[in-house]
C-alpha cells in the first residue's frame, strides 16, 4: 500500500506542471496537508508522509525541467532553400505518395553559404519508394518550411516536442553513405521485412491492420478506416499501444489458463509480449507497453492479480523519473490507466459477470466470453477520460465494440505474427497463414466501420479541459483504490451453470464456424462468369482492372500511388488471389506507372505489355527494374486473348514518333459483342489517325487523358449512345475533366471517379450494367 501512496504523491507532483505549466513546488504543496492528516490519523508513518512530499516536489521539478522549451536551430531558417547533410533517425512512415523520415541535421548549408552544425531534426517527405534505414547518411536539397498548425491539432508544437524544428516536402535526396551495423538498424530491417511479408500475403487494408496489431506499423491504413477506429473506440488496436498489448496478453492468459492451467498458461502470454517487443523494436512506447504488461503478469503468475498494483506504482515512478516527458504522453497515460483498470476493476467486473451467469439466460455464455467482456470494460472505463481529453471525443459504442472485437484481436495478433514470420521463411506457408489471418482482420475492420456508422457512436464535444480530466481521473483513482482494497468473494458456480456454459461454448464455436463457412463459400470460386471491369479510384491517374469470366486479372495502368492501388485491388479481388496475369502499361508517366513497383512487390505479376518507351524519372526506373524480365512490347496490329476476352492493339504504330502521350497504347477489348476502347493519355493527332483508319463506334470508352481538352470531339463521339468512363482525381489542379470534353460526351452516359468513386461495369449476355461506389 505504501508504494501506491508514494506513487499517488509522485503523480500529484507531476499533474500541475503537466496540465497547466504550474511551478514545480505546487504539487508538493497539495500533498503536504493530506500527507500530514494521514500521518496524524496513523494511516501512514511520518517518514512516509515526508517521503510523499519530497517525491511530489521531485516529480514536479523533474517534469518542469524536461518541459523547458528547447530552441531547435533549424527552425530559425524556415522559408529558405538549404542543403542538409544528416542521418536518418526513424523508420519509414509510408503515405499515399510519399514516405516520411526524421533526419538529424549534422550540417546545414544555406544558399548564401551560411553553415550551421548540429542544427536539430527535420521531418522530410520523400519519394514514395525512398528506402532508408536508421543510421543512413543522406543529403537533402529543398526549402525548409514550418510545420502546419491545423484547427484541431498543433502539428508544429507536436513535432517541436519531439525535437523536430522544420519540414521538407519532396526534397531531392541522395544517399551519402549507408549506416553502420547496429542492433537497432538490424531490428528495423527485420521489421520492414516482416511488414513486406504481410503485404505479399494479405490485401489492403488488412495487411496494414495486421502490421498495426502485430508490431505497431499501421501507416498504410486509409483515413476513413482510422476515423472509424477512432469513433468506435478501437483506436488502441492500430498503434504501438500499451493498452492493446496489455489486453492481448491478458486475453491470451485468460484463455490459456482455462485451457491448460495457470502455471502453463502464462508463458504463452509471455511469448506474445516477447514477440511483440522483439519485432516492434525497443522504442520507448514499446518498452513502456512491455513494462505495463510485465506488471500484470507478476500478479497473475503468483495467483494474486491485485499484487500487480504496487508493481505498477513503482513502474510509473521509475519510468517517468527516467523519461519525464512520458508523463504528458497520451500513450503512456493510456498504458498505465489500462493496466490499473485491469488490476482494480477487472476482478469486480469478472465477479459481476460470474454472478450474472447464475441467471438462466446468461448462464449459457462461456466463461472466457464473460472474462473478455469484463477485461475489455475495465480497460475502457479506466482510459475514457484520457481518450476524451487528448482526442476530443469519447466513443459511446466503444465498450460494446471492444467486447465484440477483443477475443478476435488475440486471434488476429497470433495469426498476423505467424503470417509475417512464415513469409520471411517460405512464401507458400505465408499464403496459407495469410488466408487464415484475413478473416479475423476483416471482422475487426467490418466491426469498426459498422460500430462507427451511427451518428451517436461517439460524443464529439471537444477535448475535456485539463482540470475536468484530472478530476475525472481522480474520482476513478479513488474508486480503483476501494476496488483494490476490497476484493470480491469468489464462489463456485453450480454444476448446472457450468454444464450450460459448456454447451453454450460449443454452440458459439459452432455458430462462429458456420458463419465463417458462409463468409468463405461465396468467394471460393472467384470466377465471375462474365467480363467485369473495375475503374479504380486511385486519384489523378489511371488504373482499370479487367476480370475475365474465368477469374484472370488484366490490370491496365497502375495509377500514381502503390498504396492507393493496393487498397483498391484489395476491395475488388478475392483476398486469396495474389496474382495478376497481365499488366498493360499505356505509357511510362507517373500517374500511370506510379503503383507498378509496389504491385510487383505485393503480387505475382506474370507478364507486362508496354510501348517499350522509357522515361527519365525515379519511378519509371524502378518500374522497369521491377518487371523487365516479364516485359514485352506491343505495336499496332498485335492481337491476343485472355480467357476468351479479345485484345487488339490499335496504337502506337511501328516506328511512330511523338510525345509519350501521343504514343500511349490504345487497345480495343471485345467480349460477348461488347466493345471497350482503352485509350491511355492519347491525344488529338493519334485519335484522328485512328478515325481515319476506320475506327468504329464502341460501347464503352475510357475517356483519354482524364478528360483533358486534348481529345478530338469526333473521337469522343465514338461513345455516343454508350458509356464513357473518366478516371480523374477530385480537386485536381489541371481542371480535368475539361468542360469542352464533357460537352462532347453529351451523347454518352458519363461516370467519373472523382464524383462516383470506384466504378464497376459488368458485361454479360451482351448487356452492360454499371455500379458506382457513391
Amino acid at each position: 500500500m505504501l508504494l501506491i501512496i508514494l506513487a499517488a504523491a509522485w503523480i500529484a507532483g507531476l499533474l500541475p506542471v503537466g496540465l497547466w505549466g504550474a511551478p514545480w513546488w505546487l504539487g508538493a504543496a497539495w500533498v503536504a496537508a493530506p500527507a500530514a492528516a494521514l500521518a496524524a490519523w496513523r494511516r501512514i508513518s511520518w517518514p512516509a508522509a515526508a517521503a510523499g512530499v519530497v517525491l511530489a516536489a521531485a516529480g514536479g521539478a523533474r517534469l518542469a525541467g524536461a518541459l523547458q522549451p528547447e530552441v531547435i536551430p533549424v527552425s530559425e531558417f524556415t522559408g529558405k532553400e538549404a542543403t542538409l547533410f544528416g542521418t536518418v533517425v526513424s523508420e519509414p512512415d509510408p503515405g499515399d505518395l510519399t514516405t516520411a523520415y526524421d533526419i538529424r541535421v549534422d550540417r546545414l548549408v544555406l544558399e548564401d553559404g551560411t553553415t550551421v552544425e548540429q542544427a536539430g531534426t527535420v521531418r522530410a517527405w520523400l519519394h514514395q519508394y525512398a528506402k532508408y534505414l536508421p543510421g543512413d547518411r543522406v543529403r537533402l536539397e529543398g526549402e525548409l518550411k514550418a510545420a502546419p498548425v491545423f484547427d484541431d491539432f498543433d502539428y508544429r508544437a507536436y513535432l517541436a516536442r519531439n525535437g523536430v524544428g522544420a519540414v521538407l516536402y519532396r526534397p531531392k535526396d541522395t544517399l551519402e553513405a549507408p549506416g553502420e551495423r547496429s542492433a537497432g538498424r538490424e531490428l528495423t530491417r527485420a521489421r520492414l521485412a516482416l511488414d513486406r511479408s504481410l503485404q505479399r500475403a494479405l490485401p489492403e487494408p488488412e495487411a496494414s491492420l495486421a502490421g498495426g496489431i502485430a508490431f505497431g506499423r499501421d501507416g498504410g491504413l486509409p483515413r476513413d478506416v482510422v476515423e472509424a477506429f477512432n469513433r468506435s473506440g478501437l483506436r488502441h488496436l492500430v498503434a504501438v499501444s500499451g493498452a492493446n498489448l496489455v489486453l492481448v496478453a491478458a486475453l491470451t492468459m485468460a484463455a490459456a489458463v482455462r485451457l491448460i492451467g495457470r502455471r502453463r498458461g502464462w508463458p504463452l502470454a509471455a511469448v506474445a509480449v516477447a514477440g511483440y517487443v522483439a519485432i516492434a523494436g525497443f522504442e520507448p512506447s514499446v518498452v513502456r507497453a512491455a513494462v505495463m504488461t510485465a506488471v500484470l503478469f507478476a500478479g497473475e503468475l503468483i495467483g494474486r492479480p491485485q499484487s500487480g498494483m504496487p508493481g505498477l506504482a513503482a513502474a510509473v515512478i521509475v519510468i517517468t523519473a527516467g523519461w519525464p516527458r512520458l508523463a504528458v504522453d497520451p500513450g503512456f497515460q493510456l498504458s498505465a490507466a489500462a493496466t490499473a483498470g485491469l488490476i482494480a476493476f477487472g476482478p469486480w467486473l469478472r465477479h459481476g459477470a460470474e454472478s450474472a451467469r447464475r441467471w438462466w439466460p446468461v448462464s449459457w455464455l462461456p466463461g472466457w466470453l464473460t472474462d473478455v467482456a469484463a477485461l475489455s470494460l475495465a480497460a475502457t472505463i479506466a482510459t475514457t477520460p484520457i481518450t476524451w481529453a487528448h482526442f476530443g471525443s469519447v466513443s459511446l459504442i466503444g465498450p460494446l465494440a471492444n467486447v465484440l472485437v477483443q477475443p478476435v484481436v488475440a486471434v488476429a495478433f497470433w495469426a498476423s505474427l505467424a503470417t509475417a514470420l512464415a513469409g520471411a521463411a517460405a512464401p507458400g506457408a505465408a499464403a496459407a497463414a495469410g488466408a487464415a489471418a484475413y478473416y479475423p482482420l476483416a471482422f475487426i475492420l467490418d466491426t469498426a466501420q459498422l460500430a462507427a456508422s451511427p451518428g451517436w457512436a461517439a460524443l464529439e464535444s471537444g477535448r475535456l479541459s485539463p482540470g475536468t480530466a484530472a478530476l475525472a481521473m481522480s474520482l476513478l483513482a479513488a474508486a480503483a483504490l476501494i476496488a483494490y482494497r476490497y476484493l470480491p468473494d469468489t464462489r463456485e458456480l453450480p454444476e448446472a451453470v457450468r454444464s450450460r456454459a459448456v454447451l453454450g461454448n460449443r454452440l458459439l464455436v459452432g455458430g462462429a464456424t458456420g458463419a465463417l463457412v458462409l463468409a468463405i463459400a461465396p468467394g471460393i470460386d472467384g470466377r465471375p462468369g462474365h467480363l467485369r471491369i473495375d475503374m479504380l479510384d486511385i486519384g489523378q491517374g489511371d488504373a482499370i482492372l479487367l476480370t475475365t469470366p474465368g477469374g484472370a486479372q488484366v490490370l491496365v495502368d497502375t495509377g500514381p500511388s502503390g498504396l492507393r492501388l493496393a487498397r483498391q485491388l484489395g476491395a475488388v479481388m478475392p483476398h486469396w488471389d495474389r496474382t495478376i496475369e497481365l499488366v498493360l502499361v499505356s505509357h511510362p508517366q507517373e500517374d500511370h506507372i506510379g503503383g507498378l513497383p509496389a504491385l510487383a512487390s505485393r503480387y505475382r505479376v506474370r507478364s507486362v505489355v508496354t510501348t517499350g518507351d522509357r522515361n527519365d524519372t525515379r519511378t519509371a526506373a524502378l518500374a522497369t527494374a521491377a518487371v523487365e524480365d516479364r516485359e514485352s512490347v506491343a505495336r499496332a496490329g498485335d492481337h491476343f486473348s485472355v480467357d476468351g476476352v479479345q485484345f487488339t492493339v490499335l496504337w502506337p504504330p511501328e516506328g511512330g514518333g511523338g510525345s509519350l502521350n501521343q504514343r500511349s497504347l490504345v487497345v480495343l477489348v471485345e467480349y460477348d459483342g461488347v466493345r471497350l476502347l482503352l485509350t491511355g493519355d492519347s491525344e488529338g493527332p493519334a485519335q484522328r489517325a485512328l478515325l481515319a483508319a476506320g475506327l468504329e463506334q464502341v460501347d464503352i470508352l475510357k475517356v483519354p487523358h482524364h478528360g483533358s481538352r486534348t481529345s478530338d470531339p469526333n473521337f469522343l463521339a465514338l461513345a455516343n449512345g454508350g458509356l464513357a468512363l473518366i478516371s480523374v482525381g477530385a480537386g485536381n489542379p489541371f481542371g480535368h475533366p475539361h468542360p469542352s470534353t464533357l460537352a462532347a460526351l453529351e451523347g454518352a452516359t458519363v461516370v467519373r471517379t472523382d464524383a462516383d468513386g470506384r466504378i464497376r461495369v459488368d458485361v454479360e449476355g451482351g448487356r452492360i450494367r454499371v455500379r458506382t461506389e457513391r
